[in-house]
């Protein structure tokens, strides 16, 4: 008995002597310091122009997608069956009213328009007969009506077919140019087949949807700007929706622009017709906002801009506006009480530290 207590005092003694020699080799990783005394530093922050957004007082733009159009449009089209024989305009052509644009084979409702006109005299001679005979009592009253009624019939089939013959003669209903051309010579329409298309040029309307959260701010004759290439223009509403689309959530606007004089050659706004452009529209109760352009960095189609939070430059989209004077509108993503880098580097990243230099 007393020698295996021996024994077991022995293993204890060598087992606390086996731990002290292999903590002296291997000390605790959590109780090792490095010879710097701490954690590496990072980067250095990048000295970097800050500044506030330039607020453009207490009305802002909104801008939307507009199509130019002319104040009077008219898409011709058949009335009645027939070959195109001639179309003596051309693609963009100015016309003028009642000229001629299009003619239809008309054979077949010249003759109808003589079997009508025969029938029409017969009616009348008939009818003469019968009311003399009337009025002296040899013919009754039910002959008269019925000879009265086939002279009615008779006229009536006259002035349609006159009418159908008419229509093979397509004309301009006003002033304009040729938009767009449907048919060449020898095909055969139907009534209701498009044939031309007639634009009125000399005043032109743009007309853009509208989201219907901004509709407030809208009002007839409310003055607004629209940009298309390198034009811009002035306009003012002329036309306002009262109902908003069930699935767009926009309302239609059209805005009447003011005329634009026309070159020493002649030429108007007729090749603005059918292009797209911007249509500005002022928005009450919001400041505008607006960043030098250099601040603003274009990623495929998408606007960024870093802005400082934190000491650290924090890369953010925003959705832009005009753009005047070397600056750009913000229209969201950025409020008035935030700095951003006036003009970022190519190498900063986001969340690289800022020292701020102010303008």
């Amino acid at each position: 008995m007393s020698c295996q207590i021996r024994r077991e005092g022995t293993a204890f003694r060598l087992g606390i002597l086996a731990s002290l020699i292999f903590l002296s080799i291997f000390p605790l990783a959590g109780c090792h310091k490095g010879g710097t005394g701490g954690p590496k530093s990072g980067p250095p922050p990048v000295s970097l122009e800050v500044m506030a957004p330039i607020a453009s007082g207490m009305t802002r733009e909104i801008s939307v997608a507009g199509v130019v159009r002319g104040i009077h449009e008219a898409d011709l089209t058949a009335r009645v069956d027939g070959q195109v024989e001639r179309i003596p305009v051309h693609l963009g052509e100015r016309v003028g009213k009642g000229q001629l644009l299009v003619v239809l084979s008309g054979q077949t409702y010249a003759s109808r328009l003589s079997s009508a006109e025969a029938a029409l005299a017969y009616a009348r001679t008939s009818f003469a007969r019968i009311d003399r005979l009337y009025r002296t009592g040899s013919a009754s009253r039910s002959e008269w009506d019925r000879a009265k009624q086939a002279l009615d019939v008779a006229s009536a089939q006259e002035r349609e077919a006159k009418a159908q013959l008419s229509w093979t003669r397509v004309v301009a209903p006003f002033a304009g140019r040729i938009a767009n051309r449907a048919v060449h010579r020898g095909d055969v329409v139907r009534p209701g087949a498009p044939l031309l298309s007639v634009i009125d040029s000399s005043r032109l309307e743009v007309v853009a949807h509208v989201p219907d959260s901004l509709v407030g701010n809208l009002k007839i004759g409310l003055p607004v700007t629209f940009k298309v290439e390198e034009s811009q223009m002035t306009g003012r509403i002329r036309d306002l929706s009262p109902r908003s689309d069930p699935l767009t959530h926009t309302v239609t606007v059209k805005v009447l622009l003011s005329p634009l004089p026309r070159t020493e050659k002649g030429q108007g706004a007729d090749h603005l017709v059918g292009i797209y452009g911007k249509l500005y529209i002022p928005v009450s109760g919001t400041p505008g906002l607006f960043v030098p352009a250099t601040a603003v960095i274009d990623h495929e189609g998408l606007h960024e801009i870093f802005v400082v939070s934190g000491g650290h430059a924090v890369l953010r989209y925003v959705r832009t506006g005009r753009r005047e004077d070397g600056r750009v509108e913000i229209l969201s993503g950025l409020s008035q009480n935030e700095r951003i880098v006036a003009q970022p580097p190519p190498t900063l990243e986001d969340g690289a530290a800022v020292a701020e230099r102010g303008q």
